[in-house]
């Protein structure tokens, strides 16, 4: 107990002798500073990025894109599966459905993928250079000329793959389609021949397909290339930074908290401590008490016994008892209390010490948590700021290294 006592005085003294809250707080921060300052550039340097692309090409809207590609790609693909059973009708033969699948499949594939290559390249018309605006709209022309000619060779096929004797022998289908593409090529001169209306549809369906495709490739990111790009990297490196920083957040609140509760703790300590030293003299006095009377219990016993002994022995003797039967023996001489008592005496003294601790270090110690939870409140808010603002500055400067800057050179006048 008295061993509690002096560790408690010297922690309370320890704690009341602290004044470097807010610089503790700082070490602390510190060990996080160089992971953050790099957060920090990085994310500058994206946006810097960002910035930049929004400026050289006039963007004054947010970057738009889809917020899941697995989304947009699985739009895609039912897309392609459908167009994919819709044409095995168109190109169902002697093989039955099966072959005609195993085409439709082919065009399907073909169809859609240019469709979606060129879409997304479209899209580089939006920028400002000339180059980027020539191959957008390059982009667009051959779009409108592949999906021309393709949708008419397959529809030109179709007739073809019908007429074929054996649709599984490679020759005759590599002859069908040779003649399907000299075929395709006349629909530029507007000298293309429809077989039947099944071709016509086919034709139809096959032009829709490819512009759902194309403006899919267009709406694949944002309508300018490297928009969407670097908006989702700047979003993701603020993330980034922003967990960093609320790790560090928490962290110094788990310092605080802890400050704030070794203050409560050393408040309450002392009478968690004169509870246990009064339930110590309660428990002493009782079993003080509880000697006494069993041992008094046991010599009135014993003398009863005695007596009723020596006086049968008495009453059949023929001489005298001794002299020692007129004495009983003293049996609660062999018991002493005293050293409960001086313990108890002991306790009574800490329990002194323990209220003049209290009266000593209370007032100390609530003007202490007082002083604590107000550096808490700075602590979150003006050191924590304070801390940001020097890491925005810190990771500016490491971009200012990094950055090589050209001087123009002046001419000298002569």
């Amino acid at each position: 107990m008295h061993q509690k006592m002096g560790d408690l005085k010297n922690q309370t003294e320890q704690l009341l002798s602290d004044t470097s809250l807010i610089g503790t707080i700082n070490a602390e921060m510190a060990e996080e500073r160089t992971p953050l300052v790099v957060a920090t550039a990085r994310r500058m340097r994206a946006e810097v990025d960002l910035k930049h692309l929004r400026a050289e090409n006039n963007i004054v809207n947010q970057a738009v894109y889809p917020e899941s590609t697995i989304l947009h790609y699985g739009i895609i693909a039912v897309l392609a599966l459908v167009e994919t059973v819709i044409n095995a009708f168109f190109y169902e033969n002697s093989q039955g459905l099966l072959g005609g699948f195993i085409v439709a499949l082919s065009v399907a594939a073909v169809n859609m993928s240019f469709a979606l290559l060129l879409g997304s390249g479209f899209r580089w018309k939006n920028l400002r250079s000339i180059d980027s605006k020539v191959l957008g709209w390059s982009c667009f022309a051959l779009f409108a000329i592949l999906a021309i000619y393709c949708n008419a060779l397959f529809a030109a096929f179709r007739s073809e793959y019908q007429i074929l004797v054996d649709p599984t022998d490679p020759l005759q289908v590599r002859q069908g389609f040779a003649i399907a593409m000299g075929e395709a090529k006349l629909i530029f001169v507007g000298k293309m021949k429809i077989a039947d209306l099944s071709s016509f549809v086919l034709f139809g369906i096959g032009m829709l397909i490819s512009l759902f495709a194309f403006r899919k490739g267009y709406t694949i990111d944002d309508r300018y290339p490297g928009h969407g790009k670097l908006d989702r990297l700047v979003k993701e490196l603020h993330q980034k930074e922003t967990a960093l920083q609320e790790v560090l957040r928490q962290r110094v609140k788990n310092f605080l908290h802890h400050r704030r509760a070794d203050a409560q703790a050393m408040l309450g300590e002392p009478a968690v401590l004169s509870g246990l030293a009064a339930r110590r003299v309660a428990d002493l006095s009782s079993g003080s008490t509880l000697l006494k009377n069993q041992t008094g219990a046991i010599q009135r016993d014993f003398s009863l016994v005695l007596n009723a002994y020596r006086a049968a022995n008495t009453a059949i003797r023929a001489t005298d008892p001794p002299e020692y039967f007129k004495h009983v023996p003293d049996l609660t001489m062999r018991t002493d209390s005293t050293g409960a008592e001086q313990y108890i005496d002991q306790l009574k003294k800490v329990q002194e010490s323990i209220q003049n601790h209290r009266e000593t270090y209370q007032v100390a110690l609530n003007a202490k948590l007082q002083t604590l939870q107000a550096d808490t409140a700075v602590a979150l808010k003006d050191t924590f700021n304070a801390f940001l603002n020097e890491i925005d500055a810190e990771a500016q400067e490491s971009i200012n290294r990094s950055v090589t800057v050209i001087h123009r050179a002046v001419p000298s006048q002569a």
